[in-house]
């Protein structure tokens, strides 16, 4: 019975902590939608930094991000500096809001 009760409430406090997360990201994305473009921002910046640096793991990171490139470092690379001004744009346009 000990054992069922502990399972019981492990089962709880995941769930309660799935609905937690998924609470804070509603929020965010109501109320803080900036919040949501920094941290794209900062995803794009590292894997840009990934795709300078080039090499094996350079090619293999653009083979698995964008596979139908074929691994093309330079296509991937041309892509995410478009897609980081398009970011800047937009947490420009939330500042100004």
């Amino acid at each position: 019975m000990n054992v069922e009760l502990i399972n019981h409430a492990i089962g709880l406090s995941l769930i309660g902590l799935i609905t937690l997360y998924f609470i804070s990201f509603l929020y965010d994305a109501i109320f803080r939608p900036w919040r949501l473009v920094e941290e794209q921002l900062m995803d794009i910046e590292m894997h840009i930094e990934t795709l300078k640096r080039g090499g094996w793991r350079a090619k293999l990171h653009s083979w698995i991000s964008m596979p139908a490139w074929r691994g093309d470092v330079e296509k991937h690379l041309e892509y995410l500096l478009g897609l980081r001004e398009l970011k800047r744009a937009e947490l420009e346009l939330f500042e100004k809001l």
